[in-house]
């Protein structure tokens, strides 16, 4: 027998908890879901909103068993790789803290994962996600009136051209999927792609929104039709790409890097070819156990310096502290070890997209295109490291691998129900 109570006019039944936990719940992942593109401080404070409901039924979300999920697991044994090679190299410090606090979100995405599985309305996340991708979009638009929201787009170019381009993905597969009214899923979808091209200069940006589109062009083909879709798509993009004046420059500039970089000449320290090199360099001496997460920087910064010394630039380089590579990061703090748990928290999600093509839910495939575009922002950018596209990714992948499963929303919330999340 279900109690009630009411004092001074204030429904206390169990129910009506239950429904004010879950607006809750739904309110900081819509939170956490606009500001995961742009705004660090937005980010912390829906996580710590989550963190806080979480306490308050700390049952629910351990009932979800979030050890179910592979991707999940093998991100925990990466962070405690992380943790042990760090204190076993740098002892017990802020500084050991600090470089293993850098990778929280591998405890974030199978946290969310469980989170995602106990709220009545998961979409939550991804309907405040599209919203704050369309506000940042047209903030791009809008940069050139105003020199402080150009400065403010300007040191957010990589983590935003990285998410606005998975955004664009999203919704053209809501649109494709019958989730969102076709008009409305293409037209946004078109908007934030056009943004990236021809209102931004961040080249992970246009590389993975080739990658996606191609991988869009891929799940909407015919299986006949595949290939010659593919290679109309990837002419289109090349075509489009080389009119955006923005994608020209950074181009020219790319070219001129390489060019310095593999000439011999004395090439900026800060340029991409002489922060792999010097990566590389870093891999080359400690490529079996690792610096160590905390120790990185110290020793990148030391080798860099002496390799601009033997080329005649004493005093330069000693500012680099990553090779904006997280392959050769991963390689270098954390040695061969650290490298093939990296890979494989990537590679499981490309590997059950492959093995689950058309045995689950419309949303499978899409788990191996978004990570797939994870590693290729990898290749360019220390993208576990930093803040924002890390957070961004496991948001998103922990929407997708719950929502993969589901053929529609009414079996989520039957599913959700019949685990037994009622009050």
């Amino acid at each position: 027998m279900r109690l009630a109570g009411v004092a001074g006019g204030i429904d206390l039944s169990p129910a009506r908890g239950e429904r004010l936990y879950q607006a809750a719940l739904s309110a900081a992942l819509a939170c956490l879901g606009f500001f995961v593109l742009f705004s660090t401080a937005g980010i912390n404070i829906a996580l710590g909103v989550l963190l806080l409901l979480c306490l308050l039924r700390p049952r629910r979300v351990l009932e979800r068993a979030a050890w179910r999920e592979p991707v999940g697991v093998i991100g925990l044994v990466l962070l405690a790789w992380v943790a042990v090679r760090t204190l076993a190299d740098s002892g017990l410090s802020s500084e050991t803290f600090d470089a293993v606090n850098r990778y929280r979100e591998l405890l974030l995405l199978p946290l969310l994962w469980a989170i995602l599985r106990s709220v009545r309305r998961p979409n939550a996340l991804v309907n405040g996600l599209m919203l704050g991708a369309v506000v940042l979009a047209a903030a791009h638009w809008l940069a050139p009136l105003s020199p402080e929201l150009e400065t403010f787009l300007h040191y957010r170019r990589i983590s935003g051209g990285f998410g606005l381009a998975v955004c664009a993905f999203l919704l053209f597969e809501h649109a494709r999927l019958g989730r969102l009214p076709p008009r409305a899923g293409y037209g946004l979808a078109g908007f934030i792609a056009l943004t990236l091209l021809f209102a931004t200069n961040g080249r992970t940006g246009h590389v993975v929104l080739l990658v996606l589109a191609l991988c869009a062009a891929f799940r909407a083909a015919p299986p006949r039709l595949r290939l010659a879709v593919l290679a109309a798509t990837l002419a289109a993009g090349l075509m489009v790409g080389f009119s955006s004046g923005s994608i020209r420059s950074r181009m020219g500039e790319t070219w001129s890097e390489m060019k310095a970089g593999g000439s011999g000449a004395q090439a900026a320290p800060e340029s991409r070819t002489e922060l792999l090199r010097t990566g590389l360099e870093v891999v080359r001496e400690h490529w079996v156990l690792g610096t160590g997460w905390a120790r990185y920087p110290r020793v990148f910064s030391e080798t860099s310096v002496e390799r601009h010394e033997a080329q005649g630039q004493p005093g330069v380089g000693g500012g680099a502290v990553n090779p904006h590579n997280e392959y050769v990061l991963q390689l270098g703090a954390g040695g061969i070890v650290g490298l093939i748990l990296f890979g494989l928290w990537l590679a499981w999600p490309m590997w059950r997209a492959i093995r689950e093509r058309g045995s689950e839910g419309p949303w499978a495939g899409a788990v191996g295109c978004v990570s797939l575009a994870f590693a290729v922002s990898a290749l360019f950018n220390s993208v576990l490291r930093d803040f924002t596209e890390a957070h961004f990714y496991v948001a998103v992948m922990a929407w997708l691998l719950v929502r993969r499963v589901y053929r529609d929303d009414r079996a989520a919330r039957t599913d959700y129900e019949l685990e037994g999340a009622q009050p």
